[in-house]
């Protein structure tokens, strides 16, 4: 199974890693990106464990942190679509391609 992340979800990512390195610790920014490994290995793993969401689209909350992984689940490829944080602007990601 091949994973391809959206530059889009790679940015919000980016920014959520930033946020904490900034607000928090080095060791939260860590743990945030240890959760999100986590979670697309999961999702590598079981593509259908997400909540669908759309025709096309299917969510899955990290454990530990206020964000969900929202992607395409194919064939062969799971493409993440958004690292969307669960209380801001929600739907946002509904028109990525």
């Amino acid at each position: 199974m091949n994973l391809i992340v959206l530059d889009a979800a790679q940015a919000e990512l980016e920014e959520a890693q930033a946020y904490y390195l900034q607000h928090a610790t080095p060791n939260i920014a860590a743990a945030f990106v240890v959760d999100y490994e986590s979670s697309t290995r999961r999702i590598l793993q079981f593509p259908k464990l997400g909540t669908p969401v759309s025709r096309y689209l299917r969510i899955l909350p990290m454990r530990h942190f206020p964000y969900s992984i929202i992607y395409l689940a194919a064939a062969e490829t799971i493409t993440i679509h958004a690292v969307a944080h669960q209380r801001r602007r929600p739907g946002y990601w509904g028109g990525r391609r």
